[in-house]
């Protein structure tokens, strides 16, 4: 019959393995949410991604061809609008849309710049048209204007106001994620060093669950991002799917990254923990 110390000796690893994997969910929910807050929820972050990929030249081809099809419609031949929207003003109203955005301002989209473009433009190109047509360059640069007003009031604004209610209700919900689980985190992995009474193999619980929490971190974005279901989702942005896959591809990678370097850590720290023991009683063995 086994003696108490041997029966409580037999029961430890497996509760020790019970804890060891509560703690990777914490780890998990502490270290994707932390990240969420430095990608997501990082006006800076997003502003690099836009930069270092080709986004502000798609919105600007993208603008340009809703002006011309607008322009169309109106009776103004398409051939005759030209890059009305250059890249540069493009990236000005970006900027500070996303800045209005992540300041949780209410309809966070100001294309007064595009539209003094628009003005500026129209007006040069359909000089001749006006002279032939009777209809002064004013009335053509007004038409065209609002009819880009209605797209930016019906279409861009409400998706806009849509991420300003999306961002506030992520940074609550991160904030309150961050603290409950760096508390339980932090509970967890008090109990398995305790539970180690002083022996260094029992940490290696610890570091298992380090371990694994990197490989929960990293795992969906490996999925996502070497998958066709990334584009299937950025395909349902339409027009704006190629801005959208570029995004999240970046933001994917963050998590496949600080997971594998995660993972790295919690390994390093099992090996360690195997082997200083063992190095241990080889040299106790070399004294005597």
């Amino acid at each position: 019959m086994k003696t108490r110390t041997e029966l409580y000796a037999y029961k430890m690893p497996k509760r020790s393995r019970f804890l060891t994997f509560l703690l990777a969910l914490t780890l998990t929910f502490l270290v994707g949410t932390w990240l969420v807050q430095h990608t997501i929820l990082d006006d800076v972050f997003v502003q690099h991604q836009l930069q270092d990929s080709k986004s502000y030249q798609d919105f600007t081809d993208q603008f340009n061809k809703t002006i011309n099809a607008q322009a169309e419609q109106s009776g103004i031949p398409s051939s005759t609008l030209k890059d009305m929207v250059s890249e540069t003003t493009v990236e000005q109203v970006l900027n500070t849309t996303m800045a209005s955005i992540y300041a949780k301002k209410e309809n966070p989209i100001d294309a007064t710049p595009i539209l003094s473009e628009i003005d500026q433009k129209v007006r040069a190109q359909t000089s001749s048209i006006a002279a032939a047509s009777g209809v002064s360059t004013s009335a053509i640069s007004e038409t065209v204007q609002a009819k880009f007003q209605t797209y930016i009031a019906d279409q861009a604004q409400p998706y806009a106001n849509h991420m300003v209610s999306l961002m506030v209700t992520l940074e609550s919900v991160a904030h309150i994620v961050i603290i409950v689980s760096g508390l339980l985190s932090l509970l967890l992995a008090a109990i398995i060093v305790y539970r180690s009474q002083g022996h260094i193999q029992g940490w290696r619980y610890l570091f298992w669950g380090i371990f694994w929490a990197g490989l929960f971190v990293a795992f969906p974005g490996i999925l996502l991002r070497f998958s066709d279901l990334i584009v299937t989702i950025a395909q349902n942005a339409n027009s704006y799917s190629s801005i959208i896959l570029t995004l999240i591809s970046s933001i994917l990678m963050v998590f496949v990254r600080v997971g594998a370097i995660v993972a790295v850590l919690g390994l390093l720290g099992v090996l360690i923990c195997i082997v200083l023991p063992s190095f241990g009683k080889h040299k106790e063995k070399g004294k005597y």
